[in-house]
């Protein structure tokens, strides 16, 4: 018991400033390998943010160091594995990273693969810290969870929850307010949700109503997602609901919406009953419920109106998700290399031209029979749009010798192993074509292959651009000329 003893006097935090992690190690097969320490910061469409990237040096050593205001649990893709750690603010950690086993390349194609995930080892742990507290809690949580949950169900015995609860507690104590009592609590939520299946109002009063919002607390928000989920189908039918189903179905404004919500006491901090209609409006955009341009302009009307940074942020990002690759959005950044040179290339360096953009890979025939085309429209177009080939081949060097052979002159980027780019454009398939105008927008997307009558589509869309630009720039003063 010593060792939860020591945990329970360091996990009373102040969250109020933060305070510089430093992570630091030996680990030889990762030499020369840069790697990236990320966070969720988004727990409703799922996102990551880098916190910090470092290079394992030759000898295989490697430190990085970033500034947290609360225990945050981190990742680290390491090939064919995603590590994860809980780290507190002002702590080292002298890591143990597992063994190297390098990506495959069709999983690095693949936008959808998902790294296995292993907790990273500490080698300077003093037996006390979150990571060996939480994963003793989870081992016998899901343990007498998963003993018990199937004759619970058969028979309806509630009370048994309230004695895998009472069990688990015992053995793992926590000061009320403390980051682990808050853990453990939202842990049990999934209990909780069977025991009030029926009266889901109880469940939200005995949960989410009473606590503030955690932000960087992973249960919580796997706890907040299963509880509102439907929430707009349940809540709708309700007798509390009634008045803010009207305004839903009526209203493109963010914060009437939620000050409706807010008018129920379950919902009166404004910081959730926010969250609870971005997490509604996130899931109603995928799920066809609703018109999606109503729900975009909804979203639109957040921006900046939330209560905190934390809520403005999140609204941000659903924005972005829900507008991706939108026609008329702004088209995704990338940060790829030049094929030939190796010098790093971005979206922004093609920006006063159209930009018919596509990703290929030189061992795709379908990729090397348009190949032959675009050479001609390169020679046609150069003067008003970049044919810009992201290349995704394993050897970039082959992938350059067949561009040589062949004579192509347009302008190609190699992928580098960065998924993001695959992902940020939703790649699928071989070739994959947009368009995008002088400004950074998405005009096509996606665009129609050279041969898909391409041509006539762009000539349109570039007679357009200039005319509306004539229109735009034309003097504000008469000449001869206008007579």
């Amino acid at each position: 018991m010593r060792w939860i003893l020591i945990f329970l006097a360091i996990s009373t935090l102040s969250f109020a400033q933060a305070k510089e992690v430093k992570l630091f190690g030996n680990a030889t097969e990762y030499a020369g390998i840069n790697l990236t320490v990320e966070y969720q910061n988004n727990y409703i469409t799922r996102s990551f943010r880098d916190l910090k990237s470092f290079l394992v040096d030759k000898k295989g050593n490697f430190s990085a160091s970033f500034k947290l205001e609360e225990i945050t649990r981190i990742y680290i893709n390491l090939g064919e594995i995603r590590g994860h750690l809980l780290v507190e603010p002002g702590k080292t950690y002298e890591l143990v990273l597992p063994p190297y086993t390098p990506l495959k390349q069709a999983d690095r194609l693949n936008p959808f693969f998902r790294p296995e995930p292993v907790v990273i080892g500490i080698k300077n742990d003093t037996g006390s810290n979150l990571n060996r507290v939480t994963s003793d809690f989870e081992e016998k949580y899901n343990y007498l969870f998963s003993k018990n949950i199937r004759r619970i169900v058969l028979t309806g015995n509630k009370k048994q929850c309230f004695k895998i609860i009472e069990d688990v507690d015992m053995a793992f104590p926590a000061d009320s307010g403390t980051w682990f009592y808050y853990y453990k609590f939202f842990k049990y939520q999934n209990l909780y949700d069977y025991i009030y299946s029926n009266k889901p109002r109880v469940a939200i009063a005995n949960s989410f109503a009473k606590i503030p919002v955690q932000y960087h607390l992973d249960t919580y928000w796997t706890s907040f997602n299963r509880q509102f989920s439907n929430f707009f189908h349940y809540y709708f039918s309700s007798k509390q609901g009634e008045s803010f189903k009207k305004i839903w179905n009526t209203s493109h404004s963010f914060n009437a919406i939620c000050a409706e919500l807010s008018k129920d006491t379950l919902f009166k901090n404004r910081e959730l009953s926010e969250l609870i209609v971005l997490r509604g409006l996130y899931s109603g955009y995928f799920s066809d419920l609703y018109p999606k341009a109503r729900i975009i302009s909804i979203v639109e009307s957040s921006q900046d109106s939330c209560v905190n940074t934390e809520n403005n942020q999140i609204a941000s990002a659903i924005l972005t998700r829900i507008t991706k690759l939108n026609v008329g959005s702004q088209a995704p950044d990338f940060n790829v290399n030049a094929l030939f040179n190796g010098k790093p290339r971005e979206l922004k360096d093609y920006k006063g031209k159209f930009v018919y953009l596509n990703f290929a890979n030189t061992k795709n025939y379908a990729c090397k029979k348009d190949f032959q085309v675009l050479e001609q429209m390169h020679e046609k177009y150069k003067k008003d749009m970049y044919i810009i080939t992201i290349l995704t081949d394993e050897d970039p060097d082959e992938a350059a010798e067949y561009i040589k052979s062949n004579k192509f002159s347009w302008r190609f980027l190699h992928f580098g192993q960065n998924a993001k780019v695959l992902f940020d454009y939703n790649i699928q398939a071989f070739p994959t074509y947009y368009l995008i105008d002088p400004e950074g927008n998405l005009v096509l997307s996606p665009a129609p292959a050279p041969e898909e009558n391409f041509a006539p589509a762009f000539s349109e869309i570039y007679k357009n651009h200039r005319n509306k630009k004539l229109r735009k720039d034309k003097p504000k003063s008469r000449s001869i000329y206008d007579i």
